[in-house]
């Protein structure tokens, strides 16, 4: 799958574990690349609902149109869907904190 990011800094983290553990600290780093991984090998959105340990689910409110995915705690890669084959994260947040 194809993807693009809403910013420089969540494609620079997207290059290497080392990068992804200096922006994002080491545990949310590694969650961070795995994922990135497991989106690029899988060729449709849809088939994402597959992975059962990305636990992605649709956002609700303001945030319609986006889905979460688990990364460590309550941090979340949020994502958005812009084709079947194509997806933007958007950012890495604890959304719940607020």
């Amino acid at each position: 799958m194809n993807i693009e990011f809403s910013n420089n800094r969540l494609a620079e983290a997207s290059i290497s574990l080392s990068q992804a553990s200096r922006q994002l600290g080491v545990p949310i780093g590694r969650k961070y690349i795995q994922r990135i991984l497991v989106i690029r090998a899988a060729p449709k959105f849809s088939q994402l609902f597959g992975f059962q340990a990305l636990r992605l689910h649709p956002l609700k409110g303001d945030r319609a149109g986006q889905y979460a995915i688990i990364l460590t705690g309550n941090f979340r890669l949020i994502i958005e869907k812009i084709t079947e084959d194509t997806v933007r994260i958007m950012d890495v947040e604890d959304y719940h904190g607020n």
